[in-house]
């Protein structure tokens, strides 16, 4: 029997059987869907996005010394998320799984959707704006383990209650789809939402998750909190950070004065260094180019490589998992090791005046003289390495 409303249609995710609305009756003037017309809503491109926090709370599982997680969606929409934690993680009984929104009809599909999946006992369905649910359910005694702030749009609105209301040491996975904002393409609204002065660079992917990892930082110190970062990535239209919150006054300054830095990024080769000196008219110290100032950006370590690992090892054993999570998370694993900024190639190659070389060939040399050296996922004609600039270029040869 199709339990699905009138408009809206069943399709398969992950484990999951999802009611979603008809991508027939949704469908722009170019032939794409799209998704925010709809009543309810629900990107089928974001499957990686949930892919990845399957597995995500699959290790917090794993790893917790406590016998039940307080797993909370408060912009569930369909309810596709916490639907698949609970059919896909190992040890779900011990997983109290909430998921709420706004809309009613919003909450008719999540009722219909746990139904379809025989979880009508195992998750909680609230009708509640986002912030007054995570308030809510902290006032009423709950230690909140995991919360997934994943709306259409900016995570701004729901920062400062996500931080508030988790658990001392609990994860709280953020999605910001506002990318172009982030890279720094709207220089009025990056510092009006992010507090982050800054333009478009030619690094701007790297540096939009760095931009969203320095605001969440400095919510969380305004609350005597601090953050590490567990998996950061830019990855088609959005950013997308999990971050474990911890408590400590000292230690939330010493991140500040420590993490928290202006980025000089040059025009030109697109090298980037941490601006120490505050020069309003500083040139690219290897091309001499003029640069871009970005700050304050977070600097320190985006990754937790060996979580990273581990969440490549547990999704290759689940053949329903994506390809393309797959693949994404091995990418993010090469990176892990070393988590630096992007080195484009091409782009010193223009300012050397030579011709670019193989990225295959200057990671094999970098490797060779002693330094740690992957692809980076960001750009296509991009490294990653712990090697300086000059050191870099010395493999062009």
């Amino acid at each position: 029997m199709d339990l699905c409303l009138q408009g809206f249609t069943e399709v398969i995710e992950g484990l999951a059987k999802i009611c979603v609305p008809d991508p027939k009756l949704y469908v722009r003037i170019d032939g794409a869907y799209e998704p925010a017309w709809a009543p309810v809503f629900y990107n089928p491109n974001m499957v990686e996005n949930r892919d990845i926090a399957v597995e995500v709370v699959e290790y917090l599982v794993r790893n917790t010394s406590n016998k039940e997680l307080v797993v909370v969606d408060p912009l569930a929409a369909t309810g596709v998320r916490s639907i698949r934690i609970a059919l896909e993680v190992s040890k779900a009984e011990y997983i109290k799984s909430i998921m709420g929104d706004i809309s009613e009809e919003s909450i008719k599909i999540m009722k219909i959707n746990a139904r379809l999946n025989k979880l009508e006992d195992r998750v909680d369905i609230e009708r509640s704006d986002a912030n007054e649910l995570m308030y809510k359910l902290r006032r009423l005694g709950l230690k909140l383990s995991y919360i997934d702030v994943d709306p259409f749009g900016s995570p701004v609105p729901f920062t400062c209650s996500a931080v508030s209301t988790i658990k001392r040491g609990g994860v709280i996975a953020f999605t910001a789809t506002d990318l172009a904002v982030l890279e720094g393409k709207h220089q009025d609204k990056i510092i009006r939402r992010y507090g982050v002065m800054g333009s478009l660079t030619p690094i701007s992917k790297d540096v939009s998750v760095r931009v969203l990892l320095s605001y969440i930082a400095r919510i969380a110190s305004s609350l005597d909190k601090y953050i590490e970062p567990l998996v950061s990535y830019v990855y088609k239209h959005y950013v997308r950070v999990y971050v474990r919150i911890y408590e400590g006054a000292n230690r939330a300054l010493n991140q500040m004065k420590t993490c928290l830095k202006a980025l000089r990024i040059c025009t030109r080769c697109g090298y980037s260094y941490i601006d120490d000196d505050g020069d309003q008219k500083s040139l690219c110290s290897f091309c001499r180019s003029p640069t871009i100032k970005v700050a304050p950006v977070w600097i320190c370590k985006t990754m937790n490589k060996d979580l990273i690992r581990s969440l490549v090892e547990d999704i290759a054993s689940k053949p329903w998992m994506q390809k393309s999570s797959k693949q994404l998370l091995k990418q993010l694993d090469d990176y892990a090791v070393i988590d630096e900024i992007t080195v484009r190639l091409s782009l010193l190659a223009r300012a050397l005046r030579t011709n670019t070389p193989s990225r295959d060939k200057v990671v094999e040399c970098l490797r060779n003289i002693g330094y740690k050296a992957a692809k980076s996922y960001t750009y296509a004609d991009g490294i990653v390495s712990s090697a300086s600039i000059y050191d870099i270029v010395q493999c062009f040869k």
